[in-house]
């Protein structure tokens, strides 16, 4: 039945694809407006013609018979826009657009002038007001001039209100409305990078401490918080569309090497003197014509090599076996851990006539990074987690007098392969000395996705007002890879009270680790813009996605679980391959409007309401089938074979041992864990309302946003409460549940001045006053026998008051300065509360907060001109009075109190100050 609805889905995005379309705005800028003589009257037949000055390509419209224009499908950038008509004096003026704007401008027509009136522009970048989005845009000079501590584009994302950074910096991520960073989505240049397999939001960002895309490739982005457009999909937070540089009829390039090691860095008040650290960061962009005005080139190269040291020292254990550290001291010391990442991007543009765009791009990103060893850890025990990017794509556009169509294919291959620098020496592990041998588990996990994207759109649609009629759709073609070497390296465990001949214990996982999948995604949708009356826009959308197999849907559960547990659980946790159907009712419908008070464009109430479907991370459902096909298991040895354990025999101390007694049934139990067939889809239901005006250059807006989740996934315990023994033949059982649920009600003040070279400065100040709380945990509730005897609490992670501010300013000299500004009312952490005990419902999560802390970066950049060069010295400072973020990990509250409760463990990674110097080369 899937593969039908494929197939129609798949036809449907076809016959949208041959339709008459429009380019998406996920990737470009739209100019709409009027044309009326010099007595009011609309003037239709003339010329509306705008030329991107840096390249040369030009796109052209004629007024209709009501005197009305759109140029849509314009890449983002600086237009020469030219109005002319018979007997008309033709008048031209710049105008720069930003990724995502929609922006009416009119024009009246007087027998010697052409006037642009009705448009509010701050130099000559137009500020949209007409919007029922909340969405702020990131400019190419905020990436080039704010301080950026690791040159990750996505941190600007911050300067949006609503949006929160991630404090791991092994996982760089951003999160919105009380939602996970999987709740998002980012396009660049369109597509898609979304990470279906594994946590961060975005392909490459779990488990790593690189960057997803080279910073200086990206020309800006927009972040889109509420009320974005059917054309986004797989997301229920926040959206990101970034728009990549192109090249221009002159030969530029810029190059920049940025330093910092451990002597610039503050040390960190918890853990004193830190360890050796050096990281260069380097890169080089260059563009350029290969025919003026008709084709274009641009490619760009960053690199980030760090290297750090770890210490590995023996614990405090066997103190009286002077012997054994002796022999173990070899071990200890301190090593290396470097850290590698290339990133590249290359693009060719290309206007074969003047209604059509071609281009076409690639991008790479390759990392290495030595870890997972320190403290009691050798590092013969290390990893090497590569992490491998890399994609291209080929859009296409053409424009006609009514009408323009993108049509675009992708491709994209992402893979995290930890692997152990020693998977052939068995694991030693001295409980509370050291851990010695090989690394236990290797993993490789991956995507392939290649996907067809289409748009359509009808200009200037006259019923009651004026329509912008929308639509199109996506096919993605999915391969997931993943293998899991769980503990395939055995790992013997020794005690201090048992010494250190025998081991009391080993850990070892065989079977098959593979659990590669396969996937289809489609998605169709419909997007109105209707200009009602002068003053009232209406943005009404629905979406629809389909996906094949986001709940592994051929599972079949194997025969020996049905039979011993079948009679201890619902019918709906077991299915024969056919109980579970594809995901097909995710219908989104969404209203939006914005109401110009004043038909100025300068006073706009604004808002909306729709439903955002997300999707289910692949590997959250795997362990289903996971623990039963490569089981790890636990073996228990003594001296003498006592019981429960086994006669310790030196054979024992490889693989092929414990194959023979795993092969003899001697291993330990498996886990089962229980997929409902019937879990549902996560999204949101969100809406909201403000106002927008315009205060000179400066725009402010002020809104309420409401967001609702649902259907958030995690496992419990199967018996309601701690480790159920429901047959001799497993460990224990989990089952899954789909009623995990947050609650977020935020307000959003904005303040925006977009920098311009003539006005000097430019600022831009965000203030969220947000209250998000939830029900359940994260993966695994286990602390509570269901979700819902979880109490609502508050979501750890989020702020009840943010502000983030950010300004750049032109001083003499040739100096440039610029700052961040953070400021927390404190970070919620859940307090694992268990003062009335352990029973199965004793359990109450409660909300910490750490206290608020400030941060203020600061770049100064001074410029020396040597022709058409320039040379660049840049100083950063990072948090730069040293207010230092603390991370609390004393959250357990037990019967007895816990002195220590609410006392910080840890510094949110590289919050200490710091700072960083460099240089940077233009041409």
């Amino acid at each position: 039945m899937h593969r039908k609805l494929s197939v129609i889905a798949l036809a449907l995005l076809v016959a949208l694809a041959l339709a008459n379309a429009a380019v998406a705005q996920s990737t470009t800028a739209t100019l709409r407006g009027t044309v009326n003589d010099e007595s009011g009257n609309v003037f239709p037949g003339a010329t509306i013609r705008a030329t991107n000055t840096a390249n040369g390509f030009t796109h052209t419209a004629t007024s209709t018979n009501e005197g009305n224009f759109l140029l849509g499908g314009l890449p983002p950038g600086t237009y020469r826009l030219e109005v002319s008509a018979p007997s008309y004096k033709q008048s031209a003026r710049d105008v720069t657009l930003l990724v995502g704007q929609s922006v009416e401008v009119s024009f009246r027509l007087n027998p010697d002038l052409v006037l642009m009136e009705e448009v509010t522009v701050l130099g000559s970048t137009p500020i949209e007001t007409e919007t029922s989005e909340i969405g702020t845009n990131v400019t190419t000079q905020q990436i080039e001039n704010l301080p950026q501590n690791d040159r990750n584009f996505l941190n600007f994302a911050q300067l949006a209100p609503g949006v929160l950074l991630g404090n791991d910096e092994m996982r760089k991520e951003i999160k919105a409305g009380a939602q996970s960073s999987s709740a998002t989505n980012v396009f660049i240049d369109g597509v898609s990078f979304k990470n279906d397999v594994l946590q961060g939001g975005v392909v490459g960002q779990d488990a790593s401490r690189g960057n997803p895309f080279p910073q200086n490739a990206v020309q800006e982005f927009r972040v889109i918080t509420q009320n974005y457009s059917a054309e986004y999909q797989k997301a229920s937070s926040a959206i990101i569309t970034a728009v990549t540089k192109s090249g221009a009829n002159e030969l530029t390039g810029d190059a920049f090497i940025f330093y910092q090691d451990r002597s610039l860095v503050d040390e960190n008040p918890l853990n004193g003197a830190n360890p050796e650290y050096e990281r260069t960061q380097y890169g080089v962009s260059v563009g350029g014509p290969i025919q003026r005005d008709r084709m274009h080139f641009f490619v760009s190269y960053e690199a980030n090599d760090q290297d750090r040291e770890e210490t590995v020292a023996l614990g405090g254990a066997f103190q009286n076996n002077q012997a054994l550290r002796a022999e173990l001291a070899q071990y200890t010391g301190t090593f290396s851990q470097p850290f590698r990442s290339d990133l590249a991007f290359g693009k060719l543009s290309f206007q074969p006539t003047g209604s059509q765009l071609l281009d076409f791009s690639a991008n790479y990103r390759k990392e290495t990074d030595i870890r997972g060893f320190g403290g009691t850890t050798s590092r013969a025990s290390a990893e090497n987690a590569k992490n491998d990017v890399y994609g291209g794509t080929a859009r296409h556009q053409f424009t006609a007098t009514t009408w323009l169509n993108e049509l675009s294919a992708s491709y994209q291959k992402f893979k995290w392969n930890p692997t152990a620098l020693d998977m052939n020496s068995v694991g030693l592990e001295y409980e509370g000395l050291l851990r010695i041998g090989g690394r236990d588990t290797e993993q490789d996990i991956g995507q392939e996705r290649l996907s067809f994207r289409n748009d359509t759109t009808f200009a200037n649609l006259n019923w009651h007002g004026t329509h912008t009629l929308k639509a199109g759709g996506n096919a993605d073609f999915l391969d997931y890879t993943v293998r899991k070497l769980f503990v395939e390296n055995p790992v013997y465990y020794f005690r201090q009270d048992l010494g250190s001949t025998i081991p009391y214990k080993a850990r070892f996982g065989l079977g098959d680790p593979d659990l590669s999948a396969n996937n289809e995604q489609f998605g169709l949708y419909v997007q109105d813009d209707w200009s009602a009356t002068n003053n009232l826009t209406l943005n009404l959308g629905v979406r629809w996605d389909y996906e094949t197999n986001m709940f592994d849907t051929d599972y079949e559960t194997p025969a020996d679980v049905r039979a011993r547990l079948a009679d201890q659980f619902p019918a709906n946790y077991f299915t024969d391959g056919n109980d579970r159907e594809p995901k097909s009712d995710m219908f989104a419908p969404r209203l939006g409007f914005s109401y110009d008070v004043f038909a100025n464009g300068r006073t706009v109430v604004f808002g909306g309401a729709g439903r955002y479907y997300d999707r289910n991370l692949f590997n959250n459902t795997l362990d289903e089938r996971f623990r039963l096909q490569h089981a790890v298991g636990d073996f228990f040895f003594s001296p003498n074979g006592d019981p429960g354990t086994v006669k310790w025999d030196p054979r024992y101390l490889t693989r092929a041992g414990l194959e023979e007694l795993r092969a003899s049934g001697v291993t330990g139990k498996p886990e089962v864990f229980l997929v409902e067939n019937d879990t549902e889809v996560p999204y949101s239901n969100q809406w909201n309302l403000g106002v927008r005006h315009s205060l000179g250059p400066i725009v402010a807006s002020l809104s309420y946003a409401n967001i609702r989740s649902y259907h958030g996934f995690s496992y419990l315990w199967g018996q309601g409460f701690c480790c159920p023994q429901y047959d001799p033949a497993y460990s224990q059982v989990l089952v899954s549940s789909d009623d995990i649920r947050t609650w977020y009600d935020a307000i959003y003040l904005q303040l925006d001045r977009p920098f311009t070279e003539s006005s000097r400065y430019g600022f831009n100040v965000a203030y969220t006053y947000s209250d998000a709380e939830q029900v359940g945990g994260d993966l695994f509730s286990l602390d509570l026998p269901t979700i819902a005897d979880w109490p609502r609490y508050g979501t750890p992670g989020t702020q009840d008051h943010r502000i983030v501010a950010s300004g750049i300013v032109g001083l003499p000299l040739g100096i440039r300065a610029s700052t961040l500004i953070q400021y927390s009312s404190g970070d919620k952490f859940r307090i694992h509360d268990r003062t009335l005990g352990f029973c199965p419902t004793c359990y109450r999560p409660a909300t910490g907060e750490s206290p608020s802390w400030t941060t203020v970066d600061l770049r100064l950049d001074k410029g020396f001109h040597f022709g058409p060069t320039e040379i660049g010295v840049v100083l950063e400072a990072f948090n730069l009075f040293n207010e230092e973020r603390y991370q609390y990990f004393n959250d357990f509250l037990g019967p007895e109190g816990n002195p220590n409760l609410g006392k910080p463990t840890a510094i949110v990674g590289g919050s200490q100050r710091r700072y960083q110097f460099g240089l940077r080369f233009g041409f």
